[in-house]
């Protein structure tokens, strides 16, 4: 109800609130309030400047490590034997991996073959990262290298024997 009467009078008494208006200079000075312009100091420019600079550096250097650290590049600075190492590792893992599938699908026949197969697999990978172990103090160590590679003819030559057994 209180709010009504308010109303009523406002609306009653309407021109006599409406005679004074602010001058120009105050609309002025609530311009120039409300419109606030932003500075940047010397120092936080410098501050970002620094920042963008440090960044370019860096991604400059991990460009430059990138193109040193090559496949291409490194290709041309290995050792053949390590080269051969690798191809051969490449090699035999695709071979084992494929026999390996076709012993899977025989599980359900044999299914004490895959505790068999998979316990003389392990073996032979345990021998491999001891190879490799020793093959990262002595990067050229042929005798190494060729161990390596021999654990890989073996386990090939294990799961051939094996799919040989079991025709499955």
């Amino acid at each position: 109800m209180e709010k009504n009467k308010l109303e009523g009078f406002i609306k009653a008494n309407r021109e006599e609130f409406d005679f004074r208006t602010p001058s120009a200079e105050v609309w002025d000075k609530i311009d120039a309030a409300t419109k606030t312009t932003k500075t940047v100091s010397l120092r936080h420019y410098f501050i970002r400047a620094a920042a963008v600079a440090v960044i370019l550096i860096v991604a400059g250097a991990v460009v430059w490590q990138s193109m040193l650290n090559s496949p291409q590049r490194l290709a041309e600075n290995t050792d053949p034997e390590l080269m051969e190492l690798i191809e051969a590792e490449a090699f035999y893992s695709h071979q084992v991996n494929q026999k390996l599938k076709e012993i899977q699908k025989c599980y359900y026949t044999f299914p004490e073959l895959k505790h068999e197969i998979e316990t003389d697999l392990n073996e032979l990978e345990g021998m491999y990262k001891l190879l490799k172990n020793d093959l990262e103090e002595n990067i050229s160590n042929k005798s190494v290298i060729e161990a390596m590679i021999e654990n890989n003819r073996y386990r090939l030559q294990l799961c051939d024997d094996v799919l040989n057994q079991i025709k499955c």
